[in-house]
């Protein structure tokens, strides 16, 4: 009896094992432990200019929203996996350095998209007029400088049209990641006399 019941052990463990390596390989294609890991985001730079003058925008906020797709039998899904954030220099320049996690159980790598706000100009790329000069606008490449092109509003309406908080549905993204994004558009809430976004900050 005890042989067999260390051979029952055995092929359980055996069993057991070969379920978290195929639950780990499900990853690559939308498994259960999807979208955790990845194995680097990549970095965006560029600049920002004002779509008129063609002078530079400092202080604009460039949140890098970063996503996996995966496939499987039932069709493909998509997945925010992180996102981070800065501020546009007196040049009208930004930086989003490359980031790395490490042990991703070979999961590939992550696509990114680019939301920029700045107070008073049409965010990007959700505003008909801005655009990423000479790439597509809504899938402006990573690791290539990139100059993108926001223009000015006019009036009130405008400027009440233009405050969509884009950053509220990225939950899966740390509010550390975002905290500068979520307080420019909150800056142009609170002048426009708008209802603010609920922060940490504010509990």
């Amino acid at each position: 009896m005890s042989r067999k019941k260390g051979n029952t052990w055995i092929s359980i463990l055996i069993i057991g094992l070969i379920f978290i390596i195929l639950l780990i390989l499900g990853t690559c294609t939308g498994g259960a432990l999807s979208p955790l890991p990845y194995r680097h985001l990549d970095t965006f730079s560029g600049k920002v200019i004002d779509a008129d003058s063609k002078k530079p925008i400092p202080g604009v906020a460039v949140l890098a929203v970063y996503y996996k797709e995966t496939f499987s039998v039932a069709g493909s899904n998509t997945f925010v996996v992180d996102g981070q954030e800065t501020l546009s220099d007196e040049k009208g320049e930004f930086r989003i350095p490359r980031k790395i996690r490490l042990f991703p159980l070979l999961r590939g790598y992550t696509e990114g998209k680019l939301i920029l706000f700045k107070p008073g100009y049409g965010v990007f790329p959700r505003h008909k007029i801005s655009k990423a000069v000479g790439e597509s606008k809504s899938w402006p490449p990573p690791k290539k400088y990139i100059v993108y092109e926001l223009p000015k509003l006019m009036n009130i309406e405008e400027r009440k049209r233009n405050v969509i908080y884009d950053a509220a549905p990225y939950s899966e993204i740390p509010y550390e990641n975002k905290k500068l994004y979520i307080r420019t558009i909150n800056e142009e809430r609170k002048s426009l006399g708008m209802r603010l976004e609920p922060t940490p900050d504010m509990e």
